[in-house]
């Protein structure tokens, strides 16, 4: 989903004005604001009700974040997720530690949602047993909303296998464009390495060449994932290559173990519309 972090600031949609947030804004701007329904969460005997602090709905459009997280308390079995509204789908993701303002350094594992029903879902906790904070992400047609809430698990779930992204080639009005950068990033690696680095090498209908990319140092991130980033123009890239199909190849090497994978863009292309275009290289052997 579009995730909007400036805190409050609310986008209102008037008869007159030149701005709206969604395609129903038009219509309705004049009727005033809207919130969308509360998600409501069912767990160990208790029930929690949601207000997105984030949202796009009908004519109104809000950034926030919690000041406070709903407790569900210790839940031992399932947990329930609900929305009265039609058409909409739920994503969600467990951070550690349950707190309001999360860190770009905290713990963050993909939990699973399984549809019992319209409108509702079963929440399938990942990671080890422990107390964390539950962010649901909901999407519709022209909307979507984000909600939080804590609870503590007292059974292991799934760890999710290491995941790769390299962010190459872009469409651009049909011919291939970098916009400048070479990126790539991997996730839920079992730990963090301490030394890490990647190397590409693009083939194309004129020529081949390699390109390094450096590791981004930041001082706050996840257990598991590193990042790495080259700036090569466009221009340098179809000049030494030629044009496209491109035979990417990736030499990954984390603390001293050298792992390598293969790809052609735009034949491997993502078709994940959350991956933005982005290839996900296999490698050999597999990430630890």
């Amino acid at each position: 989903m579009r995730w909007r972090r400036a805190a409050g600031l609310v986008c209102l949609a008037a008869a007159a004005a030149a701005t709206a947030c969604g395609p129903e804004a038009g219509l309705i701007g004049a009727m005033g604001t809207a919130q969308p329904p509360q998600v409501v969460v069912h767990g160990g005997g208790r029930q929690v009700s949601l207000d997105a602090f984030t949202y796009c709905y009908r004519n109104t459009c809000a950034d926030g974040r919690p000041e406070d997280l709903p407790d569900l308390g210790t839940v031992t079995g399932d947990i329930v997720v609900s929305f009265p509204l039609e058409d909409w789908t739920f994503q969600a993701t467990q951070l550690q530690p349950a707190v309001a303002f999360p860190q770009p350094c905290d713990l963050q594992i993909p939990a699973r949602l399984v549809s019992t029903g319209t409108g509702t879902w079963r929440l399938e906790p990942a990671g080890p047993p422990g107390r964390y904070r539950v962010d649901l992400f909901g999407r519709t047609s022209g909307g979507d909303l984000a909600a939080a809430f804590a609870v503590t698990t007292t059974r292991a779930g799934s760890t999710p296998a290491p995941r790769a992204g390299l962010g190459a080639f872009y469409d651009h009005d049909g011919r291939p464009d970098n916009y400048g950068t070479f990126e790539f990033g991997i996730d839920y690696l079992s730990r963090t390495p301490r030394k890490a680095a990647v190397k590409l090498t693009i083939t194309g209908q004129g020529g081949r060449a390699s390109y390094e990319l450096a590791r981004v140092e930041d001082e706050c991130r996840p257990k598991g994932q590193v990042r790495f980033h080259a700036e090569v123009p466009n221009e340098s890239v179809s000049r030494a290559v030629g044009r496209e199909p491109y035979t990417i190849e990736v030499e990954l090497e984390l603390d001293g173990t050298r792992h390598a994978a293969s790809m052609v863009w735009p034949r491997d292309v993502s078709t994940d519309p959350d991956a933005g275009g982005a290839l996900t290289p296999v490698f050999t052997p597999a990430l630890p």
